[in-house]
């Protein structure tokens, strides 16, 4: 009784105290730094101490269950396993320190804070034999999604980012000699072919030496090359060494982005065979890299997710064939929004799911409402001539710090739910 009374008095200062050391840690500040996790996670664990001392338990199958849930999230967002013991022995060491003025019997006191490091214990067994298994599965979907990467249709791939290099490269020429004067060259980080190659790429080759030599260059570039590519004066120009430095670097990519394509294979398991979008069990795997590109100084990505209004309609009136074709078009139009760094998903049935790659707020809105009128303003081919319109509520849900990608996917799932219960074929930006 006396523990459930003071977890009941202190477990919001006992929450206080475990997140303000907590965030002295630097790898446990990058769980935790985000507002919307701080303020999450510490009602969590000023209830979760509250109920897991609570005397007698009111639950037990359910602060079992709750253990486990809590051990997948843990895994889902890659906390390491050493700051969440490291967690459990800080609660135990305050918890003890709030039991020692309630008791003058030392015997007592010792055999109450026993107590609390067998509850303590169990609950970190629970949550470390689901942590391990969820990591396990985990690590097997993003093992597939890169053994699918690396076997994509490599010699369709290969010519087409080979082409976006050489357009940005063509671009930087063209802005260099249409001015006499300093000018802002578009760099080749942001460019398409940076783009695809920090967000897919390095998943598809993960390993190969390449890789990180691609990087160099990119980083290079931009930072060494470009800023030392100026015009020369008033009688126009560039530095005739830098752009060929920049040439230099330039077949540099393309000799490594070759020999890259050409230690892979091709095949073509892994996308939905309707729609040719990603499969969907590749999503937690894409997701959670992007997470982690992002808190290495990313500058942000959004989820889209869009259901297409009225479906059944369409399939009771064309049949599940019409239907697929209806799906097969939008997936298409869809793909014509984005560009080749970003991500497309067969979410399921009817719902089409966009990971769009270093975006604004402002930009991610944008292609949600491109996409949402350049569906509504389609006409949809079936079989026999016959056309059909069809329109589709987008939910769109911006990451904002929080680690765990179901909670990301379940923000633009609400946002979207929000555009249907509002009348349809609108586009909602998850609060």
């Amino acid at each position: 009784m006396v523990l459930h009374r003071v977890m009941a008095e202190q477990s919001a200062q006992l929450a206080d105290r475990f997140y303000s050391y907590m965030m002295g840690h630097p790898q446990a500040k990058v769980f935790l730094s985000a507002d919307v996790v701080h303020e999450r996670l510490h009602a969590s664990m000023s209830r979760w101490l509250q109920e897991i001392f609570r005397h007698p338990m009111s639950d037990p199958a359910a602060m079992v269950a709750h253990q486990r849930y809590v051990g997948e999230v843990h895994a889902r967002i890659q906390l390491p396993i050493h700051l969440v013991s490291r967690g459990a022995r800080l609660i135990k060491h305050d918890v003890h320190l709030a039991l020692v003025s309630e008791f003058d019997d030392h015997q007592l006191l010792a055999k109450t804070v026993s107590h609390v490091g067998r509850l303590m214990d169990l609950a970190l067994e629970l949550m470390s034999v689901s942590y391990e298994r969820s990591s396990q599965r985990e690590a097997r979907t993003d093992e597939a999604y890169r053994l699918f990467s690396i076997g994509q249709n490599v010699g369709v791939e290969r010519e087409r980012q080979r082409a976006v290099l050489m357009e940005w490269a063509h671009e930087v020429m063209i802005t260099l000699h249409r001015s006499t004067d300093a000018v802002l060259l578009p760099t080749l980080r942001q460019s398409e072919f940076g783009l695809w190659f920090h967000h897919k790429a390095v998943a598809m080759f993960e390993g190969d030496a390449e890789v990180g030599q691609i990087l160099d260059i990119i980083e290079r570039v931009d930072s060494a090359v470009l800023p030392l590519i100026q015009p020369k004066g008033s009688q126009g120009g560039v530095h005739d060494d830098r752009v060929v430095e920049l040439q230099f670097e330039v077949d540099n990519l393309k000799y490594l982005l070759n020999n890259l394509f050409e230690r892979h294979q091709e095949t073509e398991n892994g996308r939905d065979t309707l729609t040719r979008l990603f499969n969907r069990r590749f999503l937690p795997a894409v997701v959670s890299r992007e997470i982690g590109v992002t808190q290495k100084g990313g500058t942000g990505f959004a989820l889209l997710l869009l259901d297409l209004d009225h479906f059944k309609r369409v399939n009771d009136e064309f049949g599940h064939d019409g239907g697929d074709l209806v799906l097969q078009q939008a997936a298409m139009l869809l793909m014509s929004c984005v560009r080749s760094g970003d991500f497309a998903f067969r979410y399921g049935g009817e719902e089409l799911l966009v990971m769009l790659v270093e975006v604004t707020q402002d930009a991610a809105m944008r292609v949600a409402e491109m996409v949402r009128s350049k569906l509504e303003g389609s006409t949809f081919s079936i079989t026999k001539g016959r056309t059909v319109s069809v329109t589709a509520s987008i939910g769109v849900a911006m990451y904002n710090g929080h680690p765990d990608h179901q909670y990301l996917i379940k923000r633009a799932d609400a946002a979207m739910y929000e555009a249907k219960q509002g009348g349809r074929n609108r586009v909602v930006l998850a609060t």
